[in-house]
């Protein structure tokens, strides 16, 4: 079973098109409204939302749970979520999404981070279907005084988004050979044959074949690919964090073998 975890702010309707859109794809379990504790202008219309979203939702679900935090304490928002998490996925091994569309970077960054601490957690944005509806249009003089008022705001002391002494563990070159040649291929190997071919391997050597199960399985476990079930070949492709990963390395590799190549050029010259 799944639960959802809404943070409120302003928005309304697209955290309505986000729970409609699981919905449709999952039976939801339990649904989380946490909004805007604060006695401001913030706090009035994250609870407004609430409010109103309780009223709603609660036709074609359970009634959601209200849980409220200060979205510009990093700390407070950590604590609560960590507390809900811990719940619904060590205790009831429920499955969880976390909507961060309406809420605060601080908040974000809470969110991300805390998320990364459990197994089967994801966290998810809803795009407005119109960006930067209330921005004056360019060359307007309400622009011009929208802009100067926007880009002056002054700033507090930088609130740090603390991280994990633990980060996620990098690729070994094997590893990092089998995503990038994934990544170039469209993302997919219709089986480990092809893909040991695509990685300029011979499939037919059993000491090669059994190196890439063990690799395939390490980059599973680590979430970078996937195996499609229910296929007798087992096609294998790119997570999404393994594409953007793999994208990433691409890149990378790219801009060394570019780096390289202006280094060699310039001492034949130099010669």
């Amino acid at each position: 079973m799944t639960v959802l975890i809404c943070f409120v702010g302003y928005d309304f309707q697209r955290i309505i098109d986000g729970i409609r859109h699981w919905h449709e794809k999952m039976p939801i379990e339990k649904i989380y409204l946490v909004y805007d504790k604060k006695r401001d202008v913030y706090g009035y219309a994250s609870r407004r939302n609430t409010k109103e979203l309780l009223r709603a939702l609660t036709f074609a679900f359970k009634r959601p749970v209200r849980v409220g935090v200060n979205p510009q304490s990093y700390v407070d928002v950590f604590s609560t979520l960590y507390r809900i998490l811990r719940r619904e996925v060590l205790e009831h091994r429920r499955e969880v999404y976390i909507d961060a569309t309406s809420t605060t970077k601080e908040a974000y960054g809470a969110i991300v981070t805390v998320s990364l601490m459990f197994p089967g957690v994801h966290v998810y944005v809803v795009p407005p279907d119109r960006r930067g509806w209330y921005i004056p249009s360019p060359g307007t003089p309400e622009f011009e005084e929208w802009f100067e008022k926007a880009r002056n705001v002054r700033g507090l002391e930088p609130l740090e988004i603390f991280l994990p002494g633990y980060r996620l563990e990098h690729p070994s070159p094997e590893e990092e050979h089998i995503l990038v040649t994934l990544v170039r291929h469209g993302g997919r190997a219709p089986s480990i044959k092809k893909l040991i071919e695509l990685c300029g391997d011979d499939p037919l050597d059993p000491v090669i074949k059994n190196r890439y199960s063990r690799l395939v399985n390490k980059l599973i476990k680590k979430g970078l690919v996937m195996c499609e079930l229910g296929s007798r070949t087992k096609p294998i492709m790119l997570t999404g964090f393994g594409k953007a990963l793999a994208l990433a390395l691409a890149k990378y590799r790219e801009a060394i073998l570019k780096r390289e190549e202006a280094v060699r050029r310039l001492s034949e010259e130099v010669m």
